[in-house]
């Protein structure tokens, strides 16, 4: 394991996942309510929604994959982003485009070294984490690059 000088770590909420997983639940639901105000023919009507579901159900399980491996985040100065899993070792993550920090929150979209795409709701204070602090000032330099 090599050192990290300056580095954040963040441990993701339990509820943000929950909100995460159970919008996309409701979302899948909209979608599948739009489909059916389509002003196109029964055949296409479905050729969507099943479309809408194979999607909806492969973000859906993606995250929920993610989620259930062990959690803390660490994302250094060089902008490397790991997890350590269940047995304490560090797995190298990918930060994809579309992920999003504000002084509060952060929205990222994650690909891990085997691959599983998902996204990680974390929320934060500047002036109550020294952690979300450097992540604030990581993110500044080095993670909104991608």
């Amino acid at each position: 394991m090599s050192l990290h000088a300056y580095s954040a770590e963040l441990q993701p909420e339990p509820r943000l996942r929950q909100l995460v997983q159970g919008s996309g639940l409701l979302l899948f639901l909209l979608g599948l309510l739009l489909t059916v105000q389509l002003p196109v023919s029964a055949g296409y009507k479905s050729l969507v929604a099943v479309f809408w579901l194979a999607l909806s159900v492969y973000e859906w399980l993606s995250n929920r994959l993610a989620y259930a491996r062990a959690g803390i985040l660490r994302i250094d100065a060089e902008g490397r982003i790991e997890r350590r899993n269940g047995d304490g070792a560090w797995q190298v993550h990918g930060l994809r485009s579309g992920s999003v920090v504000l002084p509060r929150l952060a929205w990222l979209r994650l690909t891990a070294d085997d691959g599983l795409r998902y996204a990680e709701l974390l929320c934060g204070d500047a002036h109550e984490s020294d952690d979300w602090r450097r992540f604030q000032v990581i993110w500044r330099h080095v993670g909104a690059a991608p």
